[in-house]
């Protein structure tokens, strides 16, 4: 939650000084957790989460893998009640103003929907994803959660003083399915810190082609293992002389994908590390992967995920498998050097691969930064974005008066 993060950094220059409510007993099995420093100035409480880890039902539908298919609005809601309690006691003890919820997890808006209705104090819900909306989303036991899960959301959205969405996307969606939500709803997207960009680094000396975060459901760098397997396999490149780095959670079928297309010899995996090392890494490779995955169904043109905005705050060029969209719409809008292919082409990932391999290999700089990427951090940084939310704060404040 890179986005939540940085806000807290920067809301204290808007006069707005967060205290942070999470878990106390982070689960194993679907919380990754980062390493990246709490901003000094955040007040962090953690409240008990009675399903996990230990308890039966959380265990049993575990080990049948329908967790996310049983428990809803997700498998975080055991900590719900207990959240609720602590947040009641924490806003009266603290002098709380107003309630900010950054969800997924979609528990966490429930919380923020039941200590609104407790203590009377505006909310303001910030979608990064979609809730009910996500075509990623898995299918419900039976209809009911799935009615259940709808309930949720509709209550959210009937309680809360203000929206914010992390695309237009997202943003559109909702107004179309919440109309009366069209004066109180602002789409804020995410960024990149300033204070992450490197002083100083040198590109690597192998040729380097980056992933930082998560692979999952159709997010998967298949395509990009077919284009490789293609180029080594007609020596258009030697096996010593390119890899695929990537940092984030780890995710077996990637491996899996990478013993199929014969190419684990160029795969090198480093595990889960800090943003700032991820930051670092950026800036040292020679293309930074992007890719958007579908369902059979739909293909998600509106997605802008989180890592899109390092990137091109990096100058470095994308390799980006994209649908057409938003994000290719930014990438041409921010880069003069990056590859867009559409979903499933790994010829035209092949071809951009060597288009850059052959001008490294030859001498030729590639180019970093041009005004583009100056404008793209001008408008993009945590820094701005953060006052935008703290003068959403202060709009519903001023609104809800004393």
């Amino acid at each position: 939650m890179v986005r939540t993060l940085k806000f807290t950094r920067y809301l204290p220059e808007s006069g707005w000084f967060p205290h942070v409510l999470t878990v106390k007993n982070r689960d194993r099995f679907y919380t990754t957790l980062g390493h990246d420093d709490i901003p000094e100035q955040v007040a962090v409480h953690r409240s008990w989460n009675v399903l996990n880890n230990l308890s039966i039902l959380e265990g049993g539908l575990r080990r049948l893998k329908i967790t996310s298919q049983v428990l809803v609005p997700d498998a975080y809601c055991g900590w719900i009640p207990q959240a609720v309690r602590d947040g009641v006691r924490i806003i009266k003890t603290e002098g709380i103003e107003l309630i900010y919820v950054s969800c997924p997890p979609f528990s966490a808006a429930l919380i923020g929907s039941a200590l609104k209705k407790r203590t009377g104090l505006p909310l303001v819900v910030d979608f990064r994803d979609s809730w009910t909306l996500n075509p990623y989303s898995g299918r419900y036991l039976v209809p009911f959660l799935k009615k259940l899960d709808e309930k949720f959301e509709k209550t959210v959205f009937e309680t809360a003083d203000f929206i914010i969405t992390a695309t237009e996307g997202i943003k559109e969606d909702y107004i179309q399915k919440y109309p009366s939500v069209r004066s109180r709803i602002e789409h804020i997207p995410n960024g990149f810190d300033t204070e992450d960009v490197p002083e100083h680094v040198e590109l690597f000396e192998k040729f380097t082609i980056l992933y930082t975060g998560f692979f999952y459901g159709t997010r998967t760098p298949e395509t990009l293992f077919r284009a490789l397997e293609k180029i080594l396999r007609s020596s258009q490149i030697p096996p010593d002389k390119i890899r695929f780095l990537w940092a984030g959670p780890e995710a077996p079928f990637v491996f899996d994908l990478a013993d199929k297309y014969n190419i684990r010899k160029i795969v090198e995996y480093i595990g889960l590390i800090p943003k700032k090392k991820a930051d670092e890494l950026i800036y040292q490779s020679h293309l930074l992967y992007f890719v958007i995955g579908g369902t059979e169904n739909h293909m998600d043109n509106t997605t802008l995920t989180g890592k899109i905005f390092p990137y091109l705050a990096s100058g470095r060029p994308l390799l980006a498998e994209i649908p057409a969209g938003a994000a290719g719409e930014m990438i041409r809008k921010y880069s003069d050097n990056s590859f867009i292919t559409s979903h499933g082409d790994s010829d035209g990932l092949a071809e951009a691969i060597l288009r850059s391999y052959t001008s490294w290999s030859t001498g030729k700089n590639i180019p970093v930064g041009s005004e583009k990427t100056e404008r793209f951090r001008e408008e993009y940084s945590f820094r701005k974005l953060s006052n935008r939310i703290g003068n959403v704060f202060d709009k519903c404040n001023r609104t809800h008066g004393p």
